[in-house]
């Protein structure tokens, strides 16, 4: 069969599966493993049959099987009732899809239940076992078994008089960008390698607005408890969620919520704000810059075009932020476990079709400010200092995975001549010209980037400082995101939000639509090809390249 089908399939039955399993073994811990043997050779069976007539039978003929070599036991002829309840526990397994409503609305239910309340239910209706025997077993008080028992009653009383689980369930989240401000670790997995997983996601939303239990979570979703439980502890052991008080979850990601009539009221003040910013303080960028040191900054072919292609968008970035007291988002990085310190962020799938926008969104895509940083060597007298922001205008492509230290390093190799063109350094020189950081023009090659001998403090302190009409004006940009944003942060996410949208001036979203407007008007002249490989990049080290 399919593989696509079969998962499906796969998919459809878990839920009835874990149901049998419970039913057969009275045991949560023992069904949950009957029903991964009995998933794993139904999935695999499926793959090797051309077809099925009848998968309700053929589901419960390879369940059948496999519990017979899994248990020698059956529980016959018992019942268990729920508040006078009283529902028959056949061992007909085709029962789960074909006669008993109710049994099946039942047992559903038990599987949306918490670990400890599953046990609980199982050993008192199923096992027989008196309260302070659970008690004794599971090492808790007596009063904390009776608590669990009639929470447990009363959530299954409401789950079977609900006619669907939650809309995740049936319409689940997905999350089409994740990513990260701050340090990734040393494997570089951030949100995106910890939140592949569909179930990763939506477990993650559903705890986002509101905090909730596995349980809870579990009933939003439309999986079995049992299903939520490893995913949460890996989330919260990671740091994407937080336990906090009464077992309950709460996500610690931002969540971005695309809204067309949000995204088009932000297009129309970031576009009249980026204006502000052409009209104001790129002159003065363009000004200090007319008349660059060629001996201490380095532009290729001395095109002047592209120096301020990265001095533009490297000036507002820095400049723009019209206070002292700039908001450390450092101080809402959470240390991972993998060596990661860093915020995580992810945007939902939108509901809506994003060619009905009014813009082209394509046009503000960014990636940065990504910085690189080489301590000096023994012996050396740099270190290396580069910066990079990927804008639609650049032709780079994997994002901040692909800006390696190394390539910064290869690059100062090459300019001081400690790397030269025999086979031990042919893979440097492949993957500087695989970046474009090289690039042979006839029978020579140069250098192409910006690469200048101020250090990073230097390079900043003499671009222009923002003019005081600018500060008001950035503090006017401000309120009016935080304004249209903040409804649709949670609680515990309002303080990040906050501090997200301040000095917006300084943004990518007011960058990439700086470029924009310079480009249109012909401030900035367009780039070559080879322009695009490495534009809006500055190295600095205490060499420049040599003039080809």
């Amino acid at each position: 069969m399919d593989k696509q089908f079969v998962d499906k399939v796969t998919a459809k039955y878990m839920e009835k599966i874990f149901g049998f399993a419970l039913t057969k073994t009275m045991n949560t811990e023992k069904a949950e493993e009957l029903a991964s043997r009995i998933t794993f050779d139904l999935y695999v069976s499926l793959l090797k049959c051309d077809s099925v007539e009848n998968i309700d039978g053929y589901v419960y003929r390879v369940a059948s099987n496999v519990y017979a070599r899994f248990v020698d036991e059956e529980v016959r002829g018992r019942h268990v009732s729920f508040n006078e309840m009283i529902i028959p526990c056949e061992n007909d397994f085709t029962l789960d899809f074909e006669k008993d409503e109710t049994y099946i609305r039942l047992r559903s239910e038990v599987s949306y239940l918490g670990k400890i309340q599953r046990e609980i239910v199982v050993m008192h209706y199923f096992q027989k076992l008196k309260l302070y025997e659970i008690a004794q077993r599971l090492k808790i008080s007596l009063g904390t078994v009776k608590w669990h028992l009639h929470d447990a009653k009363n959530q299954i009383k409401e789950g079977i008089q609900m006619h669907d689980k939650g809309t995740l369930g049936m319409m689940p989240v997905k999350f089409t960008g994740m990513g990260h401000s701050g340090y990734a670790g040393p494997d570089g997995k951030d949100t995106a390698y910890h939140l592949s997983k569909l179930i990763s996601q939506n477990i993650a939303y559903a705890a986002y607005h509101k905090a909730r239990t596995i349980t809870e979570i579990a009933g939003v979703i439309g999986v079995p408890a049992a299903f939520v439980e490893d995913e949460v502890a890996y989330l919260e052991e990671n740091g994407f969620m937080d336990k906090i008080a009464g077992g309950r979850y709460l996500t610690n990601i931002r969540i971005y919520e695309p809204s067309k009539e949000i995204l088009e009221q932000e297009q129309i003040i970031y576009t009249k704000y980026a204006k502000i910013v052409c009209d104001k303080y790129v002159p003065l960028v363009f000004e200090r810059m007319a008349a660059y040191d060629k001996k201490r900054i380095y532009s290729p072919e001395n095109d002047f075009n592209f120096l301020m292609w990265s001095a533009v968008t490297f000036a507002c970035g820095k400049k723009l932020r019209f206070s002292d007291d700039y908001p450390d988002l450092s101080r809402y990085n959470v240390k991972r476990k993998d060596g990661g310190e860093y915020i995580a962020f992810a945007t939902a799938e939108s509901g809506f079709n994003w060619e009905d926008l009014n813009f082209n969104p394509e046009l503000y895509n960014s990636c940065g400010d990504m910085t690189d940083y080489i301590e000096s060597p023994a012996g050396e007298p740099y270190p290396v200092y580069a910066w990079q922001l990927n804008t639609y205008y650049d032709d780079r492509s994997g994002g901040w995975k692909d800006d390696q230290t190394n390539d910064y390093l290869y690059l100062y190799e090459y300019m001081t001549g400690k790397i030269s063109k025999d086979p031990s350094h042919a893979d440097k020189f492949k993957r500087l010209y695989d970046k474009g950081y090289i690039v042979s023009k006839g029978s020579t090659e140069y250098v192409n980037m910006i690469i200048t001998t101020m250090s990073q403090t230097e390079f900043t302190g003499m671009l222009p400082a923002i003019p005081e009409e600018l500060k008001a004006i950035g503090e006017e940009l401000d309120a009016e995101i935080y304004k249209i944003n903040k409804a649709q942060y949670p609680a515990h996410m309002q303080d990040l939000c906050s501090a997200w949208c301040q000095y917006c001036l300084s943004s990518n979203n007011i960058r990439t639509r700086v470029l924009e407007q310079l480009a249109a008007n012909s401030t900035l002249k367009p780039l070559t090809d080879t322009q695009k490989r490495s534009v809006n990049t500055i190295m600095s080290c205490n060499v420049l390249p040599k003039e080809q």
